[in-house]
């Protein structure tokens, strides 16, 4: 209420004063100025504080996070495109084997066959002679009997003989289309070799960018540093990998987990134990860690020993990435033993999501 009375007052002044009028005239517009300014001038230092200055370790941790994803995505493509080969590989195999078998029995069928032809056609008039020189309607009957389970014999031949012929050709005709699947299911599955290697590659790149980026930050290189949790150290850091194991494989079900990194990146000890070498047949050049925990992990395909057998501790290098054995891309397959290395192998995927 008080506030419109002070205001029709200062009004009713202003204007029964000329010259003040006009002196408050330029006050006004440098304060009006001042007003605008300052309004125009408050949002961009709310801007500025609102926006600091970007950390070059975060970014490289997002871009080195957004790049492993990628090549974990592409490491799924790749490990379902090889269990689509195998698994193709695995019924073609079985196809030829039913097929060499048919083979086999038809010829044996057709032996028969033959023998039975040559033999009927050779005793045809001493078997009618037998029925019609009997000298009883006993012997007639039975010799009748034999003349009719010798050619239902033969008829069995020859219906086995067809019945395996028609089946012989619809497995012929699935070999033909299972072999045109499988040579579909290779190029898909260079394809997808092709765009693992382009994406592992940029995860490397990503968590070399990084490394280097904290070198001069002591906090930010120690967090670079592989994290010993619950006694364990990630076999691989930053590889790429999925959960492949039980999928099929050439002959047999996939025992490990690959992760796949570029050629010669190191392989750690996961953890503290025994490694010894040797060869480990299809898995090329193998490193075997005898855990102090009871467990015994298995690294495959490597390029190369780092050290000789020892006793090591999580984090020391035991081994390199390598493609050695029966491998279609550079990778670590690695196994998890508990009970000793004939063991039976269990699922690595859970712990290695947990420490890598």
């Amino acid at each position: 209420m008080g506030r419109p009375a002070v205001a029709a007052a200062a009004a009713g002044s202003v204007a029964s004063d000329p010259v003040r009028v006009g002196g408050l005239a330029p006050v006004c517009r440098v304060l009006l100025a001042l007003g605008l300014g300052a309004a125009t001038m408050t949002p961009f230092v709310s801007s500025a504080a609102a926006d600091p200055a970007p950390d070059p370790i975060a970014e490289a941790k997002q871009n080195l996070e957004d790049a492993r994803q990628q090549a974990n995505d592409a490491a799924a493509r790749f490990s379902d495109a090889e269990s689509s080969y195998d698994e193709l590989g695995n019924k073609i195999a079985v196809l030829q084997e039913k097929i060499a078998a048919g083979e086999a029995r038809r010829e044996d069928l057709r032996a028969i066959a033959q023998r039975r032809a040559v033999a009927a056609y050779k005793s045809q008039g001493s078997n009618l002679g037998a029925v019609f020189d009997a000298k009883t309607p006993e012997q007639s009957m039975r010799s009748a009997a034999l003349l009719d389970r010798a050619n239902a014999a033969d008829n069995d031949v020859i219906a086995q003989l067809a019945a395996l012929n028609a089946q012989l050709t619809a497995q012929r005709d699935q070999l033909t289309e299972d072999q045109r699947n499988q040579s579909a299911a290779r190029d898909r599955l260079g394809a997808e070799r092709e765009l693992l290697d382009a994406k592992v590659a940029q995860a490397y790149q990503a968590l070399l960018d990084l490394q280097a980026k904290a070198a001069a930050d002591a906090a930010a290189a120690r967090a670079l540093n592989p994290p010993v949790i619950n006694g364990m150290v990630c076999p691989l850091p930053g590889a790429a990998f999925t959960d492949d194991f039980g999928a099929p494989r050439a002959g047999h079900r996939h025992e490990g987990i690959d992760m796949f990194a570029p050629m010669g990146t190191a392989e750690l000890a996961v953890v503290s134990g025994n490694v010894t070498y040797g060869d480990g047949g299809a898995g090329g050049m193998g490193a075997y860690i005898e855990g102090d925990n009871g467990v015994t992990f298995v690294y495959y395909h490597l390029s190369e020993y780092v050290g000789a057998p020892r006793h090591v501790n999580p984090g020391e290098v035991v081994g390199k990435v390598g493609q050695t054995g029966d491998a279609t891309a550079p990778h670590l397959h690695f196994e998890m033993r508990p009970g000793g290395r004939t063991a039976a192998p269990v699922d690595p995927y859970p712990t290695l999501r947990e420490i890598c």
